[in-house]
């Protein structure tokens, strides 16, 4: 086995296990981020010495810096964050940057449906109140499970974007 395929399987899984941890208590943990990242780390400078460990950090850092506005925002979790991260130290820079395109293009439409599931007709309406009021922060328009029957995980967009971007590269040049 090639070692690019092996840390594209190391990332899958780990965004596999970070979709199933997040689904279940909302959260991505730091002890599955961060051994993603140093995980990353160790491979590419056991593989390519000190330039394989800058590529793979440099990676990582691009992937936290994507991702940091929308927590700064309170639109994510730190979990997403550093979990893009992760991602990043185990594919480099242009996987990094697929992955985070296939999953805006996923969470759009994971978005949507999830409006449409809990609000029906009135999705549209209800879509523009949560990120006009903040409402979004709460991953619900109310506080109240009794009204809204599903959430919003990102950590299912960032998994199925990893296998997305795994299996279709987009050819991105830096």
């Amino acid at each position: 086995m090639e070692i690019q395929q092996l840390l594209k399987i190391l990332a899958s899984l780990g965004s596999g296990v970070a979709m199933i941890t997040d689904m279940r208590t909302g959260m991505i943990y730091n002890w599955l981020t961060f051994p993603m990242m140093f995980l990353g780390w160790i491979i590419n400078f056991s593989f390519w010495g000190l330039e394989g460990f800058l590529y793979s950090f440099g990676a990582t850092m691009v992937g936290i810096v994507i991702y940091l506005p929308f927590a700064r925002l309170g639109a994510i979790g730190m979990g997403d964050v550093k979990l893009l991260g992760g991602i990043g130290s185990l594919l480099g820079t242009r996987m990094v940057i697929s992955v985070f395109l296939f999953t805006s293009l996923i969470g759009i439409i994971h978005a949507v449906i999830i409006q449409y599931m809990n609000y029906g007709r009135n999705w549209w309406g209800m879509l523009l109140t949560s990120y006009i009021t903040g409402a979004f922060k709460n991953k619900t328009i109310h506080d109240d499970s009794e009204n809204v029957r599903f959430k919003f995980y990102l950590g299912i967009d960032i998994f199925f974007g990893t296998l997305a971007a795994v299996f279709f590269e987009i050819p991105i040049r830096l």
